[in-house]
């Protein structure tokens, strides 16, 4: 008798967790999190609904066009930029660039860029209308407070001229011809290595190698047009002709998708600096021309345009004070440079900027959260001080 006794309580203890499991599994799974969040959203709750996202982040983390919820069914998921609109309707700006940030760095879109454009412009949200006692209470009682855990949040490059000042060569990249698979004839009048090379000049971020000069290289090593060559053969063309990568990609039909494939090629190490892609389900110009600019969009994020300090000098090895969580990567070229006089209007005598002189040029060999070490790998003048400026390549 005492046996049975004892079991009792252990078989109620199983009970317990086997019926909490199955309430977790009916009504706490990420999509649903993530859907409660749009819902409260529509509503204007903002604070429950980024308790709802947040849930959702915690089970997936990153920003996607599409992910898979149950069976075959796919869904938008973007609880880094919700987030972001929410805090901007409840005037947390700072928290508010973050999270549409970290959106951006994840996966390209006009949202996010649409709300990251009214902050930077200082646009103030709309005035929130009265809460009345009841809600106000609602909220406190449904919406605890949770200390926010410390994330490092990249920062989103293709920052224009005024932000980050331009400082010696851009990264030079050649666009190599895409290869092409199930194409139908109604998506032949687009020149997707044309429509790229404007997207990329228009970042204002990279130098981009003449594309009837390739041509002729390419004609020279005998490869032809095709788009069909490798990433070894890739580096040695970028070698050869003086850049510091090669696009390479691919466009392929199946059934009624469009995907555009996407690599950048480091043209020293014939390693893989950054890949995306991107697919539309419609065949017009208009949309043709947006895919490849949100997904030109997102290498710029992946290879920011950042400045910063040198904060420590060893022989030809520098540390900076950019890191992971800015989005700097292993490999990243940096230009260090100088300021001197500033440059002022003999007329208006306004300020228009200061000289800078180029020092030379590192890599990035050591990358940590909040800082980087790189090694010289050109100089013009030999002298590095702690307190050079460094913009990356």
């Amino acid at each position: 008798m005492h046996r049975i006794h004892a079991k009792r309580p252990i078989m109620i203890v199983a009970i317990m967790l086997l019926i909490i499991s199955a309430q977790a599994l009916a009504g706490g799974k990420w999509y649903n999190y993530y859907d409660d969040g749009l819902e409260q959203m529509k509503q204007q709750h903002w604070a429950r609904a980024i308790e709802n996202f947040r849930e959702a982040v915690k089970v997936k983390p990153r920003d996607m066009q599409q992910i898979k919820t149950y069976g075959m069914h796919f869904i938008e998921y973007f609880p880094h930029r919700e987030i972001g609109i929410c805090l901007y309707n409840l005037g947390q700006m700072e928290e508010a660039k973050r999270q549409l940030t970290l959106s951006l760095r994840n996966e390209y879109s006009s949202r996010a860029q649409e709300y990251m454009d009214k902050i930077g412009g200082g646009v103030q949200p709309p005035a929130p209308e009265p809460v009345k006692p009841l809600e106000r209470l609602r909220d406190r009682i449904q919406t605890p407070t949770k200390p926010e855990p410390e994330v490092p949040q990249p920062v989103v490059p293709s920052a224009p001229t005024g932000q980050v000042k331009l400082v010696g060569e851009r990264m030079g990249l050649a666009i190599l011809p895409f290869s092409s698979k199930g194409l139908g004839v109604e998506i032949r009048d687009i020149d997707v290595t044309e429509q790229m090379m404007t997207s990329f000049y228009n970042l204002n971020r990279f130098k981009l190698f003449e594309r009837t000069q390739l041509e002729k290289v390419l004609q020279e090593q005998q490869l032809g047009m095709t788009g069909v060559i490798d990433a070894s053969t890739a580096a040695e063309i970028g070698k050869g002709i003086g850049v510091d990568a090669i696009v390479l990609g691919s466009l392929s039909s199946t059934g009624r998708n469009i995907a555009l494939d996407v690599r950048l090629i480091d043209t020293e190490t014939a390693q893989i600096i950054t890949a995306k892609d991107e697919m539309t389900d419609r065949v017009s110009i208009q949309d043709l021309k947006d895919m490849v600019q949100r997904l030109v969009s997102k290498i710029g994020a992946d290879i920011p345009l950042v400045d910063g300090y040198v904060i420590s000098v060893d022989g030809d090895q520098l540390t900076l004070d950019l890191g992971l969580n800015i989005g700097i990567k292993k490999g990243m070229k940096c230009v260090v440079y100088r300021e001197g006089q500033e440059i002022i209007h003999p007329i208006t005598k306004q300020v228009l900027g200061k000289q800078t002189e180029e020092l030379g040029q590192i890599k990035l060999v050591q990358v940590y959260p909040q800082y980087s070490i790189g090694k010289v790998i050109k100089s013009e003048i030999g002298i590095f001080e702690v307190g050079n400026k460094v913009v990356t390549k």
